[in-house]
C-alpha cells in the first residue's frame, strides 16, 4: 500500500494549530474576522484530521507487520484519535454557538483550542518517532 498518511498528516496539524492561533487573536482583539478565519480553518482541519486518522488505520496493518512495537503504534492511534475528537467537540461547540442554540464562549473555545493543540503535538511526537526511532513505512537498504 501506498504510505499516504505521512503525507495527508500535515494539513491537520498546519489548520488546526493555526485555528488555534486566530482563536487566540479573537480572544485578544475580539474580531469577528479571526473568529470566521478560526472557524474555516477548524472545518477544514477537522475534515483533514478525518482523512489523517483513517488512512492511519489503513497504513496500521503494514505497519504492524514490519515488526514495530505495537505499543508505539497504539500510543500514536490513540492520541491521534483523541485529537481529532477534541477538535470534533470544539467544531460542535462553535457551530451551536453560530446557530444561536449556545452563547459563545472565548475562553472555553481557546481552551479547548490550546488543550487539542497540546494533544496535537504529542501525537506528532510519537508518529515522528514511529517513522525516526522504528523506522515505519522506510524501505530498507
Amino acid at each position: 500500500m501506498h504510505p499516504i498518511h505521512p503525507m495527508v498528516v500535515h494539513f491537520p496539524i498546519a489548520l488546526l494549530l493555526t485555528s488555534t492561533l486566530f482563536d487566540a487573536l479573537a480572544f485578544r482583539w475580539r474580531s469577528q474576522q479571526f473568529r470566521d478565519t478560526s472557524l474555516s480553518l477548524l472545518v477544514l482541519g477537522v475534515l483533514a484530521a478525518a482523512v489523517a486518522v483513517l488512512t492511519g488505520h489503513l497504513a496500521e496493518e503494514a505497519v504492524e507487520r514490519s515488526g514495530i512495537s505495537k505499543q508505539a503504534i497504539e500510543i500514536h492511534e490513540e492520541l491521534g484519535g483523541s485529537v481529532f475528537w477534541v477538535f470534533l467537540g470544539l467544531l460542535s461547540l462553535r457551530v451551536m454557538s453560530s446557530w444561536g442554540l449556545m452563547r459563545e464562549r472565548p475562553a472555553l473555545v481557546l481552551g479547548l483550542g490550546v488543550a487539542g493543540s497540546l494533544l496535537l503535538l504529542v501525537a506528532s511526537y510519537f508518529g515522528g518517532e514511529l517513522v525516526y526511532r522504528y523506522g515505519a513505512g522506510v524501505m530498507p537498504r
